[in-house]
């Protein structure tokens, strides 16, 4: 591919991008720390694009194996790319696949997805179509991406969801409505004088009712693009979520 795009995320480990599309963003880093660490689990990423979040995963040694699902396929051949030069082809499968036929033989003790966050028919006229695929929902809605998660998770497993503020009723219900109970929410906010730009939700899939609202995160102290809040930083370093 003629348009890709190396990025060191830490030392020593640089991941393969399509310039044309979503480049690696604070929404990966915050969703691959939110994500609780057990070295036994194994993971399903559902869009996974060039498989940023579980590469992160992996190589912060959060999860035992990782299996990366998207319908493109050039970006899977990133993400096939990105385990390869990481060390990682052993334990990051990819698998070229539409979320609304996508199943396993084996079910999955994890799920974590960054879907689309923009509907087909909000797509802006001067976006490319890389842009179009990769932000807009052009072949999958998120009630597509909760039942694929629902479809491939164990009885008890876990998903994890970052989404857009503006959609998170449509998020908790699309959840909810496929057997995954929403259990955790947190709203990130570039600053405190901003409006919320992410949500973070965590669901079990069989699960009761009830959901814990964490305390939200600010991404910045006093300005979008100034100083980062030390627990962004902590967050972004540890690859754990920890909020003080």
């Amino acid at each position: 591919m003629k348009d890709v795009k190396y990025e060191q995320i830490s030392d020593g480990v640089k991941i393969a991008q399509d310039s044309r599309g979503l480049l690696l963003t604070t929404d990966a880093c915050l969703l691959s720390a939110f994500v609780n660490r057990n070295a036994k689990q194994t993971v399903c990423e559902l869009g996974a694009g060039s498989g940023i979040i579980s590469a992160m995963l992996l190589l912060s040694k959060k999860i035992k194996s990782s299996v990366c699902v998207d319908f493109q396929p050039d970006i899977c051949a990133l993400a096939e790319e990105n385990a390869k030069r990481n060390g990682l082809s052993d334990r990051m499968t990819v698998v070229c696949a539409d979320v609304n036929v996508y199943d396993s033989d084996k079910r999955f003790d994890t799920v974590v997805s960054n879907p689309p966050y923009f509907k087909a028919e909000d797509g802006k006229k001067n976006e490319s179509e890389q842009d179009r695929l990769t932000r807009h929902e052009t072949t999958a809605a998120i009630t597509d991406f909760a039942k694929c998660a629902s479809r491939i998770l164990k009885d008890g497993g876990n998903a994890y969801f970052c989404y857009t503020p503006q959609r998170l009723s449509e998020l908790l219900c699309a959840l909810s409505s496929s057997g995954l109970e929403p259990k955790t929410l947190v709203t990130v906010y570039p600053t405190m004088k901003h409006k919320p730009s992410l949500v973070l939700v965590s669901a079990k899939k069989g699960a009761q009712g009830g959901i814990v609202c964490e305390r939200p995160l600010f991404i910045y102290k006093d300005k979008a693009g100034g100083e980062y809040t030390d627990d962004y930083l902590r967050i972004k370093k540890e690859n754990r979520w920890s909020l003080k």
